[in-house]
């Protein structure tokens, strides 16, 4: 029986919530001309009300994945839950930094973001190319990792769920 894509985001969050090394997220979002960061702890608890399943393209086929889909509506129930929000800089200033800057290697939003949340909030920024969500969040704020995902982000796919949850059975024998 197919399962509904409700029932698979849940799955693949479920698993993603028992190997990732943070639940503290950093939430990108669009607010009357502003890009600001919602920080929500516990956000694996969260998740599924700001994201979506849809099948993604990969190299060899298309993949379940789950992606955050912030709408005025999502970002109104990520606030309810924020610990803080904090506004980082000007929408237009993040695309024109998107348009210097950005899509140059990997360099893209979503590490642009990581780059404004650390540098605003104080921290540092984790080794965006290697850093995996099951050893480090994205930044590190006075000690506390954080994991930044845009209002658009791709949280996880199915893949690569079940590649940490293999690492982290391995580690447990």
């Amino acid at each position: 029986m197919r399962k509904d894509n409700n029932e698979i985001k849940n799955m693949i969050l479920a698993k993603l919530a028992q190997v990732e090394f943070t639940h503290t997220y950093a939430i990108g979002i669009r607010e009357n001309g502003l890009v600001k960061a919602v920080i929500i702890e516990n956000a694996d608890e969260i998740l599924p009300l700001l994201t979506i399943a849809e099948r993604q393209a990969s190299s060899h086929n298309a993949v379940w994945g789950v992606r955050v889909r912030m709408t005025k509506e999502k970002a109104e129930i990520a606030k309810t839950y924020a610990r803080e929000v904090i506004d980082l800089c000007s929408v237009d200033w993040f695309e024109n930094e998107y348009k210097v800057n950005g899509n140059k290697g990997s360099y893209n939003r979503g590490h642009i973001f990581e780059k404004l949340c650390a540098s605003v909030m104080g921290g540092h920024q984790m080794d965006a190319m290697n850093a995996k969500c099951t050893e480090c969040g994205d930044i590190v704020v006075n000690g506390e990792h954080i994991q930044c995902k845009l209002w658009n982000a791709t949280v996880t796919t199915e893949p690569q769920v079940n590649r940490f949850m293999d690492e982290y059975r391995a580690k447990q024998d």
